[in-house]
């Protein structure tokens, strides 16, 4: 059994009432930019805002852990995908050209979005199109010492 932890990164743009997602070449659903957690030299956030720099090439301030869930690939294969909530660190522009940073990488292209603006898309996960949505206010706001970030 293949068992892999992800860290995945759901950044929000306060000012525009945007969130970051990323497509991957020949996909046809948007998602929350991420990938393998490379636990022998990073811990969890610095994995998180790696993969956000290599797959949309922004830096950005991991504000705290909104919740994980478990993705079966196949049946040989595990996938814990932890979603941190982040805000961009300064300069909000995308990678131009939008090469992913990464040599193995599969992103084709990253984009912000506002809620109507994923209303007719195919988003993973699918709380992103909602529950996220209606709660970003108090994922903001409220402090929550067991899952925050320090």
């Amino acid at each position: 059994m293949d068992i892999r932890i992800l860290a995945r990164v759901i950044t929000y743009d306060a000012e525009e009432k945007k969130i970051l997602l990323v497509k991957n070449r020949g996909m046809g659903f948007w998602y929350a930019p991420g990938g393998g957690w490379e636990y022998e030299k990073e811990n969890i956030l610095e994995a998180a805002k790696r993969e956000m720099k290599e797959e949309t090439g922004l830096d950005v301030s991991v504000i705290k852990l909104l919740y994980m869930q478990e993705f079966h690939a196949t049946e040989d294969s595990i996938f814990f995908e932890t979603f941190w909530l982040a805000t961009p660190d300064g300069d909000k522009t995308l990678n131009e050209l939008h090469i992913d940073l990464d040599p193995n990488g599969q992103v084709e292209t990253a984009q912000w979005f506002s809620r109507e603006e994923l209303s007719e898309l195919k988003v993973f996960p699918k709380r992103l199109k909602n529950t996220f949505w209606e709660n970003i206010e108090r994922f903001l706001n409220d402090e929550d010492p067991f899952i925050g970030v320090s």
